[in-house]
């Protein structure tokens, strides 16, 4: 059986797509700094973590067969007006440490 992981498995997206993926018979591996708030109890296996920790992401990828990355540090537009390049720079070391991992 494939092994998917999804990350941002705590938001709206993620927890969709974990949903959707177990409906297909795949054993999911939800992964999020929060718990799920819109639908719990999908995962097979759901990690609390911080995905900017690139030794984090080396241990939930494991035995991975696929991945889907919907994590984001995101908020509202005042959020993001307020502090700027702490997002981007957030946003961009999750994508480079899930590419190393």
């Amino acid at each position: 059986m494939k092994k998917i992981l999804v990350t941002g498995a705590g938001g709206f997206i993620g927890s969709h797509m974990v949903k959707y993926l177990k409906n297909k018979g795949f054993w999911v591996r939800g992964v999020d700094i929060k718990e799920p708030e819109f639908m719990k109890g999908y995962a097979d296996d759901f990690v609390l973590m911080d995905l900017r920790s690139a030794e984090g992401l080396r241990r939930v990828t494991k035995g991975i067969d696929e991945v889907y990355n919907f994590a984001a540090n995101m908020g509202g537009i005042g959020f993001i007006t307020r502090v700027k390049a702490d997002v981007m720079h957030d946003n961009v070391l999750i994508n480079a440490n899930m590419l190393k991992a």
